[in-house]
Parts: structure tokens; sequence; C-alpha cells
């Protein structure tokens, strides 16, 4: 993670080199990035970069964290305009994802998209692994709505949650990997319709 130098750097200075890094790794897999190409394109001195974070993984992972920070923004946005229901929620994660990869755009998912299909190596529970899972967690709790959902005791909530996000994470991630290849929302819905079959309120 960076330092509280980089930290207080002026928006600009900190917005050109994430977007110098985003190119980079998004056009190269991990080993063959160039520090020295990220920080002469950002316009920084070398000593300034190790001022910043400790090593190219250091600024690797910072990027990522940012990418998985907004996939969590989009399932909460989601989650409000599914009146809570998560599992809605999800598909629209997926698609939203799914488009951001098809248009291959440069910022935000596009470049996540671009980034994971260059590191085809990257360990697909890396990127929630990113986040404190207890924080997702509990921000989650608060805009799923539990009345959908068939809750027995009071931890049921957050393990069917977890349930939810360990199942869906592979399957982004695969469908970013697999780029144009089909099949992979069916796959999503067909494991979500099981799923929600198992969790979801029962009718009387």
């Amino acid at each position: 993670m960076p330092t509280s130098t980089f930290l207080n750097l002026p928006e600009d200075k900190q917005t050109r080199l994430m977007d110098a890094a985003s190119r980079e790794f998004s056009e190269k897999p991990f080993n063959e990035a160039s520090i020295n190409k990220i920080i002469q394109e950002a316009g920084i001195p070398r000593g300034s970069f190790y001022m910043y974070f400790q090593d190219k993984e250091d600024l690797f992972r910072y990027l990522v964290h940012g990418y998985v920070e907004q996939l969590l923004m989009v399932l909460e946005e989601a989650l409000l305009r599914e009146q809570g229901d998560v599992f809605a929620a999800l598909r629209t994660l997926f698609d939203y994802v799914w488009e951001k990869r098809r248009q291959q755009s440069l910022g935000g998912m596009g470049a996540m998209a671009a980034i994971i299909s260059r590191n085809g190596g990257m360990q697909r529970g890396a990127l929630l692994d990113l986040l404190d899972s207890g924080a997702v967690l509990e921000r989650l709790r608060q805009a799923v709505n539990p009345e959908l959902l068939d809750l027995r005791r009071a931890e049921d909530l957050d393990h069917m949650l977890a349930i939810l996000l360990s199942v869906t994470g592979p399957l982004l991630y695969a469908g970013i990997e697999a780029g144009d290849a089909p099949g992979y929302r069916e796959h999503l819905d067909g494991i979500l319709d099981i799923l929600q079959r198992g969790m979801g309120k029962k009718p009387f």
C-alpha cells in the first residue's frame, strides 16, 4: 500500500502515476511491466517513486485494490436498484464487467479486465483478498434486503453473502479472462438459480 507521502500528493499527481501504471499493466504482464516506463510517463523521478511505493508489486496491488473497490461500489449500487435482491445484483455486476470487457475501454473496469487478461496466473481469490472481508460483509449487509432470504440464525446473512461472493468471484474472473467466449452468463444464472432456491425466502 502507498506511503503517506503518496497520499499527501496533489490529486493530479496521484492520478498521473496511477494512469501510467494502469496503461503499463494493461499492456504487459506484471513480470514484463516497467517501472521506468511508468515513472517516465508520469513525469516523476525514480527516487520519488520509492518514496511512494515499496516496489512494483506494491504499486500493482494498490492499483488492483482500487478496481476491486470499484466493483464493490457497483455491487452496492446494483443492490439499491434491485431493492436489496442480492441475486439480481450479482447478475447486474457480471453484466457490467462483461460489457466493460467487451468494450475494452481503458479506464475503470476495462483496465481491470485488461490487467486480468494479461496476468492469467493471478490467483482468482486474490482480488477479494485485497479487501477487508469483514468490512465488505458489513457494507453489503446494509444493502441486502433480508426479507428476500431464508434467514434462521443471526449469522445466516453473513454466511450466505460469503458463499455467494466465493462462488460469483471466480465466475466473474473467468468471464473477464475469456473475453467474448459465450456461456459464462448462463453458467452464472444456473448457479445463482440453485443458490436462490436454497437461500431464498420460501412462500407460505
